[in-house]
Parts: structure tokens; sequence; C-alpha cells
């Protein structure tokens, strides 16, 4: 590809600017006046300031909300299959002859092999192409649900567990494909308003992930093991056609990254962003393992423990959009991780309460409203990450083109995803 061509394929990274601009975003300053990175150089050379555009969705151009409806469409779709087998898989494999332990092992390689594998594909995203790496992942998602359905016909013991692996490997890397694929595509087409799509479809995301439980089950006492993953997998292929026909190619050429994912965290401010990823997520998954047994003091039914287990993720999902549009319109992502660590550091001393805190009461209605705070300031720690790590890349000198995106996308997703394998 001639240097010209390449030239004409360059987004702009959270918007062109020039290295003096770059130089001002240090880690000695998060939240100083990043709005310089938004100045974007249009065709014939002329600059125009775009901070001041308000994201809007009816806006967009039609190539823009056919790529977010699509993504937004596969988040809720995917990790609501991802999340469905929960109420019932564990009793099935039980049947199956299938330890406690192994069922763990088995939902947990589901995350190892994410975490192995999302900084492959971003290395090699322009050579398969997003769209390619999209659409495989959804429509691979969508075939081991279908064959999840058939499982409950193998024989027990050691078949029935190998088969649960191979099933549940092989739909982790058509995730890891579409998680990463999905970022970079997001950090490409979206490049001044970023983190308010990025936070906008999480809100699907986090839908996905709460009615998945429910909807699994009702399909479960409907029509028996098969039916969750045959209808739930029937959708994802109809998502994979959709994207197929409808989401435009990204026109990426053959690029490779020169340089592997370390490259990125030789960036400061890369570094602070993965770390608070890596602190948010971790947070939101301490919860899973822990809360159930903090709430037996109440004597709560199931029921009620299941409607506080959505307080946290309930509100990170509803403030999302919100938290994504302050950080693009302010600029301030620095200061919103700084604020979302310090204050959700203070709602858990407060959710215990901790001991050296004697003159707080244990009661529930501290819990529920501590568990809203902690959803609302995990918020503000994970929400402006992903824009964090792509002003690294820029700090960086890496060239705006979708390989630095898949790869900012691919280590996004080891830190995410690293607090899920620790607690599994």
């Amino acid at each position: 590809m001639q240097t010209s061509d390449i030239d004409t394929e360059k987004q702009p990274l959270l918007g062109s600017q020039s290295n003096h601009h770059v130089n001002d975003i240090s880690i000695n300053g998060l939240h100083t006046n990043t709005s310089r990175s938004t100045a974007e150089i249009s065709e014939n050379g002329s600059s125009k300031t775009s901070d001041a555009e308000e994201f809007s969705f009816r806006s967009l151009g039609k190539r823009k909300k056919i790529i977010f409806v699509i993504i937004g469409m596969g988040n809720f779709c995917a990790f609501t299959c991802f999340s469905l087998l929960a109420p019932f898989f564990p009793g099935e494999a039980a049947k199956k002859g299938v330890s406690t332990t192994v069922v763990g092992l088995i939902f947990s390689c589901f995350q190892l092999w994410i975490f192995i594998t999302s900084p492959i594909f971003g290395y090699f995203l322009t050579t398969l192409g997003a769209k390619f790496v999209f659409v495989s992942g959804i429509m691979v998602c969508g075939s081991c649900s279908l064959l999840y359905g058939i499982l409950d016909k193998c024989p027990p013991d050691e078949i029935f567990i190998a088969m649960c692996f191979l099933c549940r490997t092989v739909e982790a890397l058509g995730c890891s494909a579409y998680l990463t694929a999905s970022a970079a595509i997001i950090a490409r087409e979206f490049p001044h308003h970023v983190t308010t799509v990025f936070g906008t479809l999480e809100t699907f995301t986090g839908i996905g992930l709460m009615v998945g439980p429910p909807i699994g089950g009702a399909l479960y006492e409907a029509g028996g093991y098969g039916l969750p993953f045959w209808t739930m997998g029937a959708i994802l292929l109809t998502c994979g056609i959709v994207s197929f026909i409808f989401m435009p190619g990204q026109d990426e050429g053959t690029r490779v990254f020169k340089g592997s994912v370390l490259r990125l965290v030789k960036s400061p401010l890369a570094v602070i962003s993965c770390l608070t990823v890596f602190c948010g997520s971790f947070s939101l998954g301490f919860l899973d393992p822990t809360l159930a047994n903090h709430l037996k003091v109440f004597n709560l039914s199931t029921l009620y423990v299941g409607l506080i287990f959505l307080c946290a993720p309930g509100v990170y999902g509803i403030i999302a959009p919100l938290l994504g549009y302050l950080s693009d319109a302010r600029s301030w992502t620095g200061g919103m991780m700084m604020i979302g660590l310090f204050f959700s550091g203070i709602s858990f001393l407060l959710l215990g309460p901790a001991p050296f805190l004697p003159f707080l009461p244990f009661k529930l209605w501290l819990t529920i409203v501590m568990l809203c705070f902690v959803g609302l300031f995990i918020g503000c720690c994970l929400i402006p990450t992903f824009t964090g790590i792509l002003i690294g890349a820029k700090q960086l000198g890496l060239d705006e083109f979708l390989d630095t995106f898949g790869m900012v996308s691919g280590l996004f997703n080891i830190m995410f995803i690293f607090q899920t394998v620790r607690f599994r």
C-alpha cells in the first residue's frame, strides 16, 4: 500500500493534535485540559474544533447509526446468551456426575481464554479485517450456543465434561473476537465521542447480563435444557447475518501493529487506566461470592437477595451513558477515574461497615444505598478508561490506525477480564 493510501485511512485518535498538545497531557495532569485533543483537521487542511459538538444519535450519519445499532444489538444478545445458563446449568451438570468445583472451572475457562486471546485478535485485527472478526465472533458464539443445547444427550462424567470445556472454549474465542473488534470499531468510527458511545453500549451489555438469568430460567421451565440455548443461539446467528449484510466495511488495509501490547504500557496514563480497569472490575467481581453471605443476617428470601444483587450493576448500566457524555464533554478522563476510585473505596467501607466505623449501623437500607453508590462510582472508574488508554497510545506517537485501536481494545479486555479469572 502506498503512503498516500495509508494517510487517507487515518482516523483521528480522540481528534488529531500536534505533538505539543500531546506532550501537555502528562501523568501529573490527568485532569488537565485535553479538549485540545479534539481539534480535527479537515480534508482541505483547515482545523475545526469539535469538542463543542454534543453526541446525538439523530445527528449521526447513516453509516454510524447502523454501526451503533448493530453493536448495541450484539452486546445485548451476546451477553444475554453468556449469562442465561447460570440458574440451571449447575443442576444439570450435577445430574451428569460433575462436581461443583469442575462446574466452576467450566465457567472460568470462558474468561481465561478471553484473557489469553484478546491481544492476539487485536494484533491481527487489520490483517483479518475488523468486520470479519466482528461477524465471525458473533456467529461462533451463536453456533456454540446451539451445540450447548444438545450437551444433555452426552454420556456422563468425562465425556460430558470434555464437551462442556470444548464448547465453552470455542465460545470464548468468538466472544474475544467480537469484543476486541467492536471496541476498535467504536474508536475508529466515533473518535470524538468514544467514551459516550462506549458508555451507552455498556448499558446494552448490563441489561443483557441482568435479564440473561431470568430468561434462561423461564425458557428452561418452559421447554427443558435445550430451549434456552437454541433460542438465544438462533437470535445470535440472526444478529451475525444482519451484521454481515448491513455493517459497513472498515477499509483497514493489511497493516499489522508494530510491536506488542506491552508497548502501550510505556505510557503512564495507559498504565493508570489499566490499573483502574482492573480495580473497577475487581470490585464488581468481589460482590459475587461475598454479598449473599453478607446478607444472611437479614433472613431475606432468594428473590430479594437476587434483586439486591442487581443494585450495583443496575445503577452502573443506567448511569453509564451519562458518565460517558460527561467524560467526553468535559475532557475529564483522569479526574473522573480518580473520583470513582476514591468514592468507590469509601462506599465499600460503608457497605461493611468497616470495623473501625462502629457508629455506623449494619442495616439493610444502608447496604442497598451503598451498593447503588458502588455501581455509580465504579462506573466513574471504568467508563473513561478506554479513552485513557487511547490517549496514552497517542502520547507514544502510535499511528491512528485500526491496528492501534485493536491493541488498545485487547489490552482493555485483558485488564477487565483478569478479575473474573481470579474469582472463579
